[in-house]
């Protein structure tokens, strides 16, 4: 894959969906994101960090790509069609060969106005019951269909990178019945995550909750804020 010039990309931009419909979430080369991280599992609460940032564009057979590369080593790929912003594709990069995972959902579709409706899916994360020395006993894996709607268009969010006014809200919610084994049994696996992004910035705030109907598993929690930001 080859990059491409930049008034290529600009030219794709303008003609899918207007470069003012891309402020909420940039793809320029160098930008950088790092946020804080905080986690409620079973077993009581985590604290860790996030970052990620923008690689150089790049064209393959089916266009243009571009790519984002986060600390934990894996890489995300999206484009950009009249009807919104795709994430194409996960990868993992190991020590052999690159692993990829093929995704093609929505991240986000326009107009980028309050009202805005789709359907997507999503996998659980944070069902999670660890055991000591602090090892995975047990992770309810389950992949749920959720609806999104972009709630608001002018929020403010404060966070430790500062407050950001005119922030997008978007909540995805969903409910799956769900077969998680012997430990829990058969249960309904519930998602309800909201983000917001602002002008020029792009993801600011992220709160994730998930639950089940199992009492032995039944709560995780993931809430991202934004820390430092590069562009």
């Amino acid at each position: 894959m080859n990059r491409i010039p930049g008034l290529f990309l600009c030219m794709i931009l303008l003609s899918a969906c207007g470069r003012e419909d891309l402020e909420y979430f940039p793809l320029e080369e160098g930008i950088y994101w790092r946020y804080r991280m905080h986690y409620e599992i079973m077993n009581g609460p985590m604290d860790t960090f996030f970052a990620i940032e923008n690689k150089p564009e790049l064209k393959d057979d089916a266009g243009v790509l571009y790519e984002q590369v986060s600390m934990d080593g894996k890489s995300y790929f999206y484009r950009i069609d009249d009807k919104g912003l795709i994430l194409t594709q996960r990868s993992r990069h190991g020590d052999f060969e690159d692993e990829y995972r093929e995704i093609n959902r929505y991240l986000l579709r326009f107009p980028l106005q309050a009202g805005t409706e789709w359907q997507s899916d999503t996998w659980s994360r944070v069902l999670i019951k660890v055991g000591p020395p602090q090892k995975t006993e047990f992770r309810i894996i389950a992949r749920v269909p959720v609806t999104v709607n972009i709630e608001s268009m002018t929020d403010t969010v404060r966070v430790p990178a500062g407050v950001f006014r005119n922030c997008m809200r978007i909540r995805s919610t969903g409910r799956q019945f769900h077969d998680a084994g012997n430990y829990v049994g058969n249960t309904v696996v519930g998602i309800d995550e909201t983000n917001w992004y602002a002008p020029d910035v792009g993801l600011v705030k992220s709160v994730r909750k998930e639950t089940t109907t199992a009492k032995a598993l039944d709560y995780g929690e993931i809430i991202l804020e934004l820390e430092t930001y590069r562009d």
